[in-house]
């Protein structure tokens, strides 16, 4: 696997892939991009994140959690591993929001808005 070697192509190349998949992809690189910490990062390029020739970019997902998993991004602060942490479980769609009906649906928006403090 080829790693993108720049912020901006990493982001360039993600912003491709993720406006063909499905929404918790798009979500999870979407995440990632706003952040900002992750593609900026080379080793996360390095350890995840692939480049077609054509300059389209994608993240495997499985690398990346191994990496996680295996102190990889050590430097990273705790809110930066939470934030690459909740990025991978949504590009896996660990928690199956992809298959979640309306009522769920909101029932978790609402619990994760009232977690942030964005709720009272």
């Amino acid at each position: 696997m080829s790693a993108p070697t720049s912020t901006t192509s990493a982001v360039i190349g993600l912003r491709r892939w993720a406006r063909g998949h499905s929404p918790h992809v798009a979500a999870a690189v979407g995440l990632l991009i706003v952040h900002e910490t992750w593609p900026a990062r080379a080793e996360f390029r390095d350890a995840c994140v692939g480049r077609d020739r054509d300059g389209t970019c994608w993240i495997d997902w499985t690398a990346a959690r191994t990496a996680l998993d295996a102190d990889v991004f050590a430097r990273a602060s705790t809110s930066e591993v939470a934030v690459l942490d909740l990025a991978i479980a949504l590009g896996e769609d660990r928690f199956r929001f992809s298959r979640m009906g309306p009522a769920n649906a909101r029932a978790i928006t609402d619990t994760v808005a009232y977690a942030l403090g964005m709720l009272r």
